[in-house]
């Protein structure tokens, strides 16, 4: 990952999304499909956000 912000060339640095839920369990993820009836994620992946330090523009991605 480049740290500079595309958008204003100041430097991102790695953080996390937070995902409040009822009960406060789980984390935000990516996935393809989501199976509804049991609430599961199918081919789901971590994300990883940057929060640029200059302008707060975020850019995330799902490793």
């Amino acid at each position: 990952m480049n740290n500079k912000c595309p958008k204003c060339q100041g430097e991102m640095e790695e953080g996390i999304l937070i995902e409040f839920t009822k009960g406060g369990g789980g984390s935000t993820k990516w996935g393809t499909e989501i199976d509804r009836f049991w609430g599961t994620i199918e081919n789901k992946k971590s994300v990883t956000s940057y929060r640029c330090k200059s302008c707060g523009f975020l850019e995330s991605y799902a490793k």
